[in-house]
């Protein structure tokens, strides 16, 4: 394949992946809330910042995150339109940045346009971008790829990094390891990604003594954050229990592996052409079986700066999913951890990094370097958008969410007009929706109590048209659970059955 190499045509494959992730996930812009999210923005209304910014949530550690989801709150409020428009931007901007790591990898704006493409527009991502609290990973990815962008740049013109470039790569990798689980994995194994992309760093003794100081300070960060926290409050034990990451889950994690990489294989390759739904068959054994041929022969035929940047993507691609495996091999089965799709996001990057390498090679082996370059793009193009016409890829705007919550408001409004002007009106809090926080997050019903929860989402006092609200709570566990924090608002808004006036 003969690579264009005018100044048009490098703006064009520079754009193209970019317009095509944008035209695939648009629709997310018209999501709404669910699950997570609703506990997320509920916390930053109700509790102070320093305990919503710090909190851990399910083995992650979130403190960047946090910082994210609570200034998107304050800016935006309850416009789900605008926190998803921010996960898209931010979205097409990994796209655009996977397109320069590619081009300098493999010095082809077409293999670098056709992989960011196929990165950007693979169903499999809707798992983290249709789901806002899922945002850290799209950053965990930005800020991998901000620095594999400048690497690999500097790798193609030999220079070495400046001191003040470097501090700037360990603090995005750091902040990115406070993102989401995946970003401990990025962080953990990349200062051997860095040695092998860029020897030179190796052999400058500061700078290498620098970098192999990452994973001490991640792993760091990670226990002080779950120090800090109980001086606010205590975590739950489930919050303990996946926090805890002994030696026998570390022993254990290895077993789900496997199954996770070759699933982020099989989708980041075959995009529109997995479904999930269905068992895996015999073309995802063809598949993983062609992409390890194709990985043999980069270690055979490419040159040294090829077979490093081949193990350095294969060891950030295991160091991911370790940490995914990790994290989750004790709540999940193997399978079902692998075809999560949300922890698919970060992994499949080096993935297609390394197919990418791979087409590289053959097309430099042999009759490929004869394709033009726009047949073999637009070729690739019309196959991905069949598969996407045949595919059952749907977009989730979580309507029933809103709808729920908007159900609940309109109730809620009502009940309270219909006692007088001035009075204190109490109402049954009932329990959480099942619509609104998911199978999962509704058990866990101190999280988002009920009426009151939605109340205080969308109103900014205690008052309803100049009546007192206030919300009769049943269960002893989430008074006791907000009452430990009386200056609260929901410690105000919920009251014992006993509190309530006779008639």
């Amino acid at each position: 394949m003969r690579s264009g190499s005018t100044t048009g045509w490098g703006t064009v494959a520079a754009a193209l992946p970019v317009l095509l992730a944008a035209a695939v996930y648009f629709p997310v812009t018209r999501s709404y809330f669910f699950a997570d999210d609703f506990n997320c923005l509920l916390s930053i209304r109700n509790d102070d910042f320093l305990r919503f910014v710090l909190r851990p949530f399910a083995g992650h550690n979130l403190v960047v995150r946090n910082l994210v989801f609570y200034g998107s709150a304050r800016f935006f409020g309850l416009r789900a339109d605008l926190f998803f428009w921010q996960m898209l931007l931010t979205h097409l901007l990994n796209v655009w940045l996977l397109f320069r790591v590619l081009h300098a990898l493999t010095a082809s704006r077409l293999l670098a346009s056709g992989g960011a493409a196929l990165w950007g527009t693979s169903p499999v991502q809707l798992g983290t971008l249709g789901w806002y609290s899922v945002y850290g990973q799209v950053l965990v990815a930005t800020a991998l790829l901000v620095v594999l962008e400048r690497v690999t740049r500097l790798a193609v013109t030999g220079d070495r990094p400046r001191a003040g470039a470097a501090a700037v790569w360990y603090v995005l990798l750091l902040a990115g390891s406070a993102c989401f689980g995946t970003g401990l994995g990025v962080a953990l194994a990349f200062p051997a990604v860095l040695f092998l992309l860029l020897p030179c760093v190796w052999q400058r003794r500061g700078l290498r003594a620098f970098f192999l100081t990452l994973p001490i300070a991640t792993i760091g960060l990670y226990y002080l954050d779950r120090t800090i926290v109980p001086h606010f409050e205590l975590l739950p034990r489930d919050e303990v229990i996946a926090g805890s990451i002994s030696v026998q889950r570390v022993l254990t994690a290895p077993s789900s592996i496997p199954e996770l990489v070759a699933n982020g294989v099989d989708s980041g390759l075959r995009s529109f052409f997995v479904t999930f739904s269905q068992p895996p068959g015999l073309t995802r054994t063809v598949t993983l079986a062609l992409f390890g041929a194709g990985l043999l022969l980069l270690l055979w035929r490419g040159d040294p700066a090829t077979r490093r940047a081949v193990l350095a993507m294969g060891l950030l691609c295991i160091a991911i999913y370790g940490a995914i495996a990790i994290g989750r091999s004790i709540f999940l089965d193997p399978n079902a951890l692998a075809i999560t799709t949300r922890y698919h996001y970060v992994g499949t990057l080096p993935i297609v990094i390394l197919a990418c390498l791979v087409v590289g090679q053959l097309a430099h082996a042999g009759p490929l370097q004869m394709v033009p370059p726009v047949a073999f793009l637009g070729g690739a193009i019309a196959l991905g958008i069949y598969g996407w016409a045949r595919s059952d890829f749907h977009i989730d705007d979580h309507g029933a969410s809103r709808a729920q919550l908007t159900a609940v408001v309109r109730a809620l409004d009502a009940e309270v007009a219909s006692h007088p002007v001035g009075t204190t009106v109490f109402v049954e809090n009932g329990k959480p929706s099942a619509r609104m926080l998911g199978p999962v997050m509704v058990t866990a019903v101190h999280l988002f109590p009920g009426r009151a929860a939605a109340f205080l989402l969308t109103h900014d006092t205690d008052e309803l048209a100049g009546r007192r609200v206030r919300f009769v709570e049943r269960d002893p566990a989430i008074l006791k659970w907000y009452a430990r924090f009386p200056e609260t608002p929901l410690a105000r808004l919920l009251v014992a059955p006993e509190q309530v006036p006779r008639p």
